[in-house]
């Protein structure tokens, strides 16, 4: 059977509009005229190798989901969230499509280099609740949960550890949009998917992991969900769920009775609320919230705690737990920089670990961890030295 390069041209053109690419730029970076890209799409000029190779480069896609017919991918969920939302800037567009590639990638490793089998979580949209309560049913999942992990009422130490070792796929990545605290894929092959905009605060970040697990657990049939800080969309009911979840999961009810009690002075609230937050790594406002429901704080005082600038725990004042505690100082604004561009130290260790049994190659190795050749090199470099030190 002859290929198609019809179905070829229009699979590149649908992915290179997805992510804002103008021809212009794509023929750029192919080195050949306007006219000539505009025929590639159009399936009247055949693609050589090598040019499509750099096009599923710069549109991130996997080259066999260009070649191919049946290849699997979360194209449909990945363009459902760009329909969706479409004031997504082009720089926000490649991050996604970006963190989509490094979750196939984790897939492939865990399960085909590390022979690691897929945990399989609940689906509590087939949970047999009494009543039809978005935010009851947030509560008495995360209630549900909490047992089936065996975590008691204790806090939780890293919700994206907890998250991972479900066998959900977590990264954080900078995002241009504030208005973005994290979304959520389905991925047919890859299964559970989320990203969390590392521009948040870093307790803020800890509740959005929690929010979009809540998705996972509810919301997989969706196949997509971006959630965001303020919004007037009719999914409202969803993200009520998935924030009655994020802090009923993270912020017991009953560990606070059991450690806590009312107090009495304003000064006294502000001093109470702040330990709170910082032994559960959530925002102020969180704890305000649950005190509330606890009907600890009156309307008026939880208005008046949360305009409270003293009840702000600053950047400095928390660890973020994707961070290894060993790193040098000097590699810890590196941490920060490697996670702002979208990767974590577990992918890291996943793919160093198979470079170095043998099963990718270098190249590969730069590949998956979006380091590019001219100057990945240096960076590479540095990070399998720490990881060879620090296993020592």
């Amino acid at each position: 059977m002859a290929f198609d390069y019809v179905v070829l041209g229009r699979k590149l053109k649908d992915a290179r509009e997805s992510l804002s690419i103008t021809p212009q730029e794509s023929a750029l970076r192919l080195q050949i005229s306007l006219q000539e890209y505009l025929d590639i799409e159009e399936g009247r000029n055949r693609i050589t190798g090598d040019q499509l190779v750099l096009l599923s480069v710069m549109y991130r896609r996997d080259f066999r989901y260009l070649v191919t017919g049946d290849y699997p991918s979360a194209e449909s969920q990945v363009q459902e969230i760009f329909r969706r939302n479409a004031a997504l800037s082009k720089s926000d567009r490649i991050a996604i499509q970006e963190f989509v590639r490094l979750c196939e990638y984790e897939d492939f490793l865990e399960r085909e280099v590390f022979q690691r089998q897929p945990t399989k979580i609940p689906n509590y949209a087939q949970y047999p609740f009494n009543h039809s309560y978005f935010k009851r049913q947030g509560e008495e999942a995360a209630s549900l949960e909490r047992e089936r992990l065996g975590l008691g009422q204790q806090p939780v130490e890293n919700i994206f550890e907890l998250i991972r070792n479900q066998g959900i796929h977590i990264f954080k990545r900078q995002l241009e949009d504030k208005n973005i605290s994290g979304l959520y894929i389905n991925h047919p092959v890859a299964g559970h998917c989320i990203l969390i905009n590392y521009l948040d605060d870093l307790y803020r970040q800890n509740f959005s992991a929690a929010h979009e697990y809540c998705h996972a657990l509810f919301d997989s049939s969706e196949g997509q969900e971006v959630t965001y800080l303020k919004s007037s969309n009719d999914r409202s009911k969803l993200e009520w769920r998935a924030n009655s979840f994020a802090g009923s999961f993270l912020v017991p009810k009953q560990r606070i009775e059991l450690d806590y009690s009312p107090v009495e002075s304003y000064e006294a609230w502000v001093s109470l609320i702040r330990r709170i937050a910082e032994r559960f790594r959530v925002s102020s406002q969180v704890i305000i919230i649950r005190l509330s429901d606890l009907t600890w704080l009156n309307e008026a005082l939880q208005d008046q705690l949360i305009q409270e600038k003293r009840l702000v725990i600053k950047h400095d004042e928390k660890f973020d737990p994707e961070t290894p505690p060993t790193l040098s100082s000097g590699m810890q604004s590196k941490s920060a920089q490697i996670i702002r561009q979208g990767l974590s130290w577990h992918f890291i260790d996943l793919c160093t670990e198979a470079y170095r049994r043998g099963e990718i190659t270098h190249h590969k190795l730069l590949d998956m961890l979006l380091l590019p050749l001219e100057d990945g090199y240096q960076l590479l470099n540095e990070l399998l030295t720490f990881l060879e030190v620090s296993s020592q």
